[in-house]
């Protein structure tokens, strides 16, 4: 997918497309640590549900690494086992969008990584 970074201010920000969306990483000082807070903005809001379904299962691979429990990056039939769909069922409901289902690339038996 077609990348360019946008904006840097390091070490504290960064900000590049994705596509068509727009990621926005920003790092701030806490008393325990560092903050991250990331911001996707997606063009065609029917596909928020496969997105935060999508950050969802990158955040749990992020907590475990964090925590000493690494797994392997979880990215596309994997995902699906790993619990995506029922993920993007409820954000469907929570964000009130319809749900669109499965990414084009995992449709119809053809689940590539």
């Amino acid at each position: 997918m077609a990348a360019e970074v946008v904006r840097v201010r390091p070490p504290e920000l960064l900000e590049h497309t994705f596509g068509t969306d727009l990621l926005r990483w920003e790092l701030a000082a806490t008393g325990g640590g560092t903050r991250l807070t990331l911001r996707h903005t997606v063009l065609d809001r029917d596909l928020l549900p496969q997105a935060a379904a999508g950050w969802h299962i990158c955040l749990d691979v992020a907590e475990r690494l964090l925590e000493g429990r690494p797994i392997p990056p979880i990215r596309g039939a994997a995902a699906v086992d790993f619990g995506w769909p029922e993920l993007n069922d409820r954000y469907a409901r929570e964000l009130d969008v319809p749900n669109t289902g499965l990414p084009g690339h995992l449709k119809d038996g053809n689940r590539t990584s």
